[in-house]
């Protein structure tokens, strides 16, 4: 059926809308992450350089997560109370410009203070905000509201994710998954958000004779080359994605009831958490010769470390304790996003079982991982193989979808198998977090989040008028 000419105006004002905001929302997002490169270098590089110390002395580690507590606690007292936590996953739901402030100043806060976090939610929050003015600017409403609000989206993820196809996959999936776009139309929903995506990326491809902005790098370092799908890495793949994928599934209802049962005012309970983080990440240096920095932070720069890491005992400390700073830094309040260090506990996953699995391969193990552990903690299998596959490079990737695909979708389901299991317990079990029906704007994760105080929801309902799309 043709698109008759009065519908036809309604398709292409959003499209344009989206080609004008994709150059915006990029440089947004290069101008967050350039603004978090530079913080987090002064703090754990430049500080160290001038007290003249080789590594950051023990109790510099343990009190600059602690000071990021204190100064997030400061931020959540701005509008919007620093948006959604990490707890409660990804939302699709645009701050307005006021709240942003909080949203950005918390993430930035929480991401350079070394906790155990992602930038994809601060990120997410910036091109949503930029859509919504598009939004409002051009008086778009409705569902094409939603879309422009959405191009901003995808803009300032594609910058995150390494370009605009695991970017809008990422959001075809998930807002698939949520609801709030019915299944018919998610297609047109989302074409303004692929064309945003794709003309921001020349903020990175360059054009003519400009080379665009150097974008941060998004791989993983030092995978061998894997010239052949071995039927033993195969076998090997899916008892590899399950353990991975029942562990990570277990951090957030353990979060979940540790936030539930903590006492503390949210400001304590950040600082807390900052000090025995930053401990975990000392004790790690202590035990196994290894910089903290493979305990803090999202994990993004420290695959290259994991994949070359020698020993299965230093990789297995990895994983105990930046799971455990992983957890406390979802529980306890600070922000960002929850995805990144998933990936990054799934690439350590893999490299320690290609030590200790006979006949598997690191390459196609740690692609595993990384699969796993994206599908895992976003329930989104399509997403994960996908980003694992693009991570392992163009030489291997060829030979790694199979890998990754079987993956993802293992842990997808033992995911979805662990929602099932908790959903079906009795509901006056005092060790079970009650069940509520899922949120329509949540993107990433089937958990109920936890609401820091009450006086934290009344201004969440309040902020939620403005930042609806439809309205």
């Amino acid at each position: 059926m043709s698109v008759t000419d009065e519908a036809r105006p309604a398709l292409v004002r959003p499209l344009l809308v989206g080609a004008l905001i994709g150059v915006p929302a990029s440089v947004a997002t290069v101008v967050f992450e350039s603004v978090l490169h530079g913080a987090t270098t002064l703090v754990w590089n430049d500080v160290p350089d001038w007290a003249g110390w080789h590594e950051p002395a023990w109790w510099y580690v343990v009190l600059v997560p602690a000071v990021a507590g204190a100064l997030v606690a400061l931020a959540l007292r701005l509008p919007g109370h620093g948006g959604h936590t990490a707890l409660q996953g990804l939302s699709m739901d645009p701050a307005p410009p006021l709240s942003l402030v909080s949203v950005l100043a918390a993430g930035l806060i929480s991401l350079a203070g070394g906790v155990v976090l992602g930038p994809e939610a601060p990120i997410l929050a910036l091109g949503l905000t930029v859509g919504l003015v598009a939004a409002r600017a051009t008086r778009t409403a409705g569902p094409q509201a939603m879309a422009v609000a959405l191009s901003g989206a995808f803009a300032a993820m594609a910058g995150l994710f390494g370009g605009p196809l695991p970017a809008s996959l990422f959001f075809f999936e998930s807002v698939s998954a949520s609801g709030k776009v019915p299944a018919a139309a998610v297609g047109r929903a989302l074409l303004p958000g692929l064309v945003a995506a794709g003309v921001g990326a020349l903020v990175f491809t360059g054009v003519e004779g400009w080379p665009g902005v150097h974008e941060q790098s998004l791989a993983l370092p030092g995978l061998p080359d894997y010239p052949t799908v071995k039927l033993v890495d195969i076998l090997w793949t899916l008892p590899l994605a399950a353990a991975i994928a029942v562990g990570l599934v277990a951090v957030r209802p353990a979060a979940t009831a540790l936030a539930a049962r903590s006492k503390l005012v949210p400001g304590a309970r950040l600082v807390l958490a900052g000090l025995v983080i930053g401990g975990l990440a000392v004790a790690f240096r202590a035990i196994a010769d290894r910089p903290v920095d493979l305990v803090l932070f999202s994990g993004q720069a420290a695959a290259g470390n994991y994949i070359a890491e020698g020993s299965a005992g230093v990789l297995l400390a990895v994983i105990l304790f930046k799971g455990a700073g992983y957890l406390l830094s979802l529980a306890s309040g600070f922000r960002g996003g929850p995805i990144f260090p998933a990936v990054s506990l799934g690439c350590a996953a893999g490299a320690l079982a290609a030590q200790v699995l006979p006949g598997l391969s690191l390459t196609p193990a740690v692609v595993a991982g990384v699969a796993a552990g994206a599908a895992a903690v976003a329930r989104l299998p399509f997403f994960g193989a996908l980003l694992a596959t693009l991570l392992a490079g163009s030489a291997a990737a060829p030979e790694t979808a199979p890998i990754g695909i079987l993956a993802a979708v293992t842990a997808w389901l033992v995911a979805l198998g662990s929602d099932h299991a908790r959903a079906s317990q009795r509901p006056d079990d005092p060790d079970v977090e009650p069940d509520h029906e899922q949120r329509p704007d949540r993107v990433v994760g089937d958990e109920e989040e936890v609401r820091d105080r009450a006086q934290h929801r009344d201004h969440d309902r309040a902020d939620a008028g403005p930042g609806r799309l439809a309205e």
